[in-house]
């Protein structure tokens, strides 16, 4: 049969069946796979990610693929392969240099982090095998943790362990700051520029403390823009340059302005927030409404630093007339010879100290002095206005945590601000009316005023790193105040207008007690735009009574303001433009800055 298929397809056809059977005669077939030099590594474990295997066909290249294979695992320093014939195949064997065994690791460097910490992300760790492919991994993995922990730490190499002993040895450098250098700054002094950053030279760089010095220099209002470049001069020491652009911190204007009550307001202000490059603040402000008594005047002082404590002085004195109603805003009837508007004339001085206890907690302590004159509204005699003369003192003490990213537009953070005000208060003066109902009482009288603030700041997009960073805000603001003891007409809380229930008159709702809860939602359209949606929830309670249609209630009963608003970007600040709608419909407001 086989002469006559060689017969039929020639002999090429016969040679190349010749070979075949040869070559299946020649296979070589492994007897067995045998791994000499283990000590502490499991000889399943290496054979079962070898090709070669007993009753596997053997070939050179499976051998040299389980020879790179064992090399690629880590953990033999030395590799050397070797086949042995038997008479039923071929013994396959691997001679191996096993690292050596971790008994101990040893760090060196490491003084933010503890041994325990390092110890814990490292995949070389005791009892194991040290392996050379963990090396860069627990490099990363170090470097990370230290990330982390907001610090930076370069490895300067792991020591395989040695063999007797099993020590393994990681060394490590921690960054530290060596220079920092101001450039740009014609005007600030750089003495003033570094009092303010927390990062010292010779100190470890804290990548979140040195992110919190740059947006303290921008909330300090005298930087357009700080741009900090880095270098390494030595080994495991960074020096830092920062470029500023200053921005004019004084004003000198002379005008005319709407106030958020919608009057027309003549200005003189000459306000330097910068003073001589030294970081005071001198101010003074003078305004008119028109005639003599419509005269306003504040002096100004600030000393940010007073002590090496970073204690700060805040002056002021001032003789200003706060106004609060015109009286078609109560309805009813209006008495032609009396005054048309409610106004509190305010002559006192207050002076404050202040003192970061640390990075976002702040404690103060100030002192208030008033004597308060006012007017008698024009309203119906049945709805006529509480009207109280008199003279206060009082002390406060306020503690505030914040760690906003930027104090005039935060986009990330919270703020939260405690405040406790003792106080004694005298009336001299009252109406008839009153004094006789009982609602007001002459003489003098203690109080309490306790409050809380709340605010919290959500980005999408994350923190600010520089202040015209567009960013998507949700914000929202908490505040509730109580009071103790009897406080004057003019000492009560007062809800409404355009910085706390917008959609409302100015100070529409009065009390001893009031909340509010505000949302807002701010869309950036162009770098100097920003749209506003927001609802407010407010009321002020348990005070003097209602005036004709200025309805008060004893208990809590809120009110509800919402609308749309834009803010454009300014040098003086963000000017705030809103449209609220409330219980009577709608109503627009003017302001400057953002209401939280």
């Amino acid at each position: 049969m086989f002469i006559r298929t060689a017969t039929r397809y020639g002999m090429g056809s016969l040679i190349l069946c010749l070979g075949l059977l040869v070559g299946f005669a020649q296979e070589r077939r492994v007897e067995s796979v045998v791994i000499r030099g283990l000590r502490n590594i499991s000889e399943t474990a290496v054979t079962a990610a070898l090709r070669l295997k007993p009753g596997e066909p053997f070939s050179e290249a499976a051998l040299e693929s389980d020879r790179r294979t064992l090399n690629g695992m880590g953990l033999f320093s030395d590799v050397r392969p070797s086949v042995e014939q038997t008479e039923t195949g071929v013994r396959v064997l691997f001679n191996v240099v096993e690292n050596p065994l971790i008994r101990e690791v040893r760090f060196v460097g490491n003084s933010v982090l503890k041994d325990e910490q390092l110890l814990e992300v490292l995949r070389n760790k005791p009892g194991f095998v040290f392996n050379t492919n963990f090396v860069e991994a627990d490099a990363r993995a170090i470097a990370d943790a230290y990330r982390r922990a907001g610090y930076i730490a370069l490895s300067e190499g792991i020591q395989p362990p040695d063999y007797e002993t099993g020590v393994m040895t990681v060394a490590l450098s921690e960054l530290r700051v060596g220079q920092i250098k101001v450039e740009g700054n014609t005007k600030t002094r750089t003495s003033v520029i570094l009092r303010e950053l927390r990062t010292k030279p010779g100190e470890l760089f804290n990548i979140p403390r040195w992110q919190r010095d740059i947006t303290r220099l921008y909330n300090t209002g005298y930087f357009d823009q700080i741009t900090p470049e880095e270098s390494f001069a030595a080994p495991g020491v960074i020096d830092f340059t920062l470029k500023v652009k200053e921005r004019p911190t004084g004003r000198l204007n002379i005008g005319f302005a709407i106030d958020s009550h919608r009057r027309l307001i003549g200005l003189a202000e000459i306000f330097e927030t910068n003073f001589q490059g030294t970081g005071r603040t001198v101010g003074v402000n003078f305004q008119s409404t028109g005639g003599r008594n419509g005269n306003s005047i504040e002096l100004l002082f600030t000393e940010p630093y007073l002590d090496r404590h970073r204690t700060a002085l805040s002056v002021s004195l001032y003789n200003k007339l706060v106004y609060r109603f015109t009286s078609n805003f109560f309805g009813g009837q209006i008495d032609p010879n009396l005054e048309q508007r409610y106004d509190e004339r305010r002559r006192g001085a207050t002076v404050g100290l202040s003192r970061p206890l640390n990075e976002f907690l702040t404690a103060s302590v100030g002192l208030r002095t008033e004597d308060v004159n006012t007017n008698r509204v024009a309203t119906t005699e049945s709805g006529g206005f509480i009207r109280q003369d008199g003279s206060l003192f009082s002390v406060s003490l306020r503690g505030v945590y914040n760690n906003r990213d930027f104090d005039l537009d935060p986009a990330q953070g919270q703020y939260l601000a405690l405040t406790l005000e003792p106080g004694i208060t005298n009336v001299r003066f009252a109406e008839q009316q009153f004094l006789d109902s009982g609602v007001v009482r002459l003489g003098q009288s203690n109080f309490l005023r306790a409050s809380i603030d709340y605010r919290v700041f959500y980005s999408p997009q994350g923190r600010r790193t520089q202040p015209d960073d567009k960013r998507q805000v949700f914000a929202i603001r908490a505040y509730y105040g109580t009071i103790t003891g009897t406080v004057p007409f003019f000492e009560q809380f007062f809800i409404g207008g355009a910085e706390t229930l917008r959609g409302y008159p100015e100070d529409r709702f009065w009390g001893k007690h009031a909340a509010l809860l505000s949302f807002e939602f701010r869309q950036p359209i162009e770098k100097a735009f920003t749209a506003v949606f927001f609802v407010d929830f407010g009321h002020a309670w348990g005070g003097y009574p209602t005036v004709n249609d200025f309805t008060q209630s004893r208990n809590f009963k809120p009110e509800v303001g919402y609308g749309l608003g834009i803010r454009v970007r300014t040098p003086l600040g963000p000017l705030r433009i809103d449209y609220g709608i409330g219980r009577d419909g709608g109503r627009t407001h003017f302001s400057v800055g953002q209401v939280f």
